[in-house]
């Protein structure tokens, strides 16, 4: 048998070497023993359940069965390592099941000594994190879909309001004297109202409020700015919410909120809207709701549309969940909820 780290167990007492090999064998990470030479020696159960292969089908076969040729020249330099007695820790790379199926994983390598200290075998831990590569490339493609939003306001909007500010400046001179302070002040409103168009996309990708003040006035102003540029009436309350809470929850709540609006205002046809941010004694909840056209939720999550992979995938990272109440023509209420962890405070305040 084989310890945590590889090291030579010889020395001890068998009740604790009997408690060892029950933590290995039902670990659920796949734990593998091998040789020097990559032969497997050792199998426990999370390794079957993560390969589909039972201890008898492996033992005394090449550690390779299980890595696909496209990564298989990363193995002799992970043994060179070994046998250098270098450990690898975390190391994300590729495997494949009995079944012929890839998995994500990472794994961790140590060497395995003899009585004498001498280098035998490697002992591995895998973990499967395919699910994790899969959040996190869903996560950055929602990122990249916000990214093409901003960038279409920048160009459709922004730009051509820009554009026609330097055709309407260049029309001044062919004004009669009269007619340019007019002109002009016109022109101041129509840059004052870009700039603080170019401020509120600002705060949608980083909201110095939040950083700042915490996520109350954050979410209070970012309804107010909203409903100043959208035109429309945002309602926003709240309940019990914790003094502080941690950056990454506030900061994911944010973003719901912002995901959540911008599809109401675009797919309701109504124009007014309900926010409400609520906390409990281990939880904190956004809630968003129009009396608007309402969607089919099913059909919604199935088509990936109005934002739901974002909001879904940043919920997922800080262990929240989103429901959705919506039918045709009966509105729509968003539902987030997130567990507040010890470092957010758990003492109830209202704000």
């Amino acid at each position: 048998m084989f310890g945590a780290n590889g090291a030579n167990m010889s020395s001890v007492p068998e009740h604790r070497l009997n408690r060892l090999a029950a933590i290995v064998e039902f670990s659920e990470d796949a734990i593998i023993g091998k040789d020097i030479d990559g032969i497997i020696t050792e199998w426990n159960q999370g390794a079957r359940q993560l390969y589909g292969y039972a201890a008898d089908e492996v033992i005394g076969k090449p550690v390779s069965l299980l890595i696909p040729p496209d990564v298989a020249d990363d193995f002799p330099q992970i043994m060179q390592k070994i046998r250098r007695g270098e450990s690898i820790v975390h190391y994300e790379t590729v495997r494949k099941t009995k079944d012929g199926v890839r998995v994500e994983v990472s794994v961790s390598v140590s060497p395995i000594r003899d009585e004498v200290g001498k280098i035998v075998g490697a002992a591995a831990i895998a973990r499967d994190i395919t699910e994790r590569k899969r959040q996190s490339r869903k996560l950055i493609e929602a990122q990249e879909q916000e990214r093409a939003r901003i960038a279409r306001e920048l160009h459709d909007d922004i730009s051509q309001r820009l554009a026609l500010f330097a055709v309407e400046m260049e029309q001044l001179k062919d004004l009669p004297s009269n007619e340019i302070p007019i002109r002009l002040e016109k022109m101041r409103i129509t840059i004052m109202e870009i700039l603080s168009d170019v401020q509120a996309l600002s705060h949608e990708l980083h909201s110095s409020y939040l950083e700042y003040l915490g996520i109350v006035p954050a979410m209070k102003n970012f309804c107010q700015e909203f409903a100043k540029r959208q035109k429309v009436e945002v309602e926003f309350g709240t309940l019990n919410v914790p003094p502080s809470i941690s950056s990454d929850i506030s900061l994911c709540l944010f973003r719901v909120l912002q995901e959540t609006l911008h599809n109401a205002a675009k797919h309701s046809g109504v124009n007014r809207f309900r926010v409400q941010l609520r906390g409990t004694s281990d939880e904190i909840h956004l809630t968003v709701s129009d009396s608007g056209a309402g969607f089919d939720p099913e059909a919604a999550v199935k088509s990936h549309g109005l934002g739901l992979t974002s909001m879904k995938e940043r919920l997922h990272l800080v262990k929240g969940e989103i429901s959705i109440d919506s039918r045709p023509e009966h509105g729509t209420t968003i539902h987030a909820h997130v567990p507040l962890r010890p470092d957010s405070g758990s003492k109830l305040a209202a704000s």
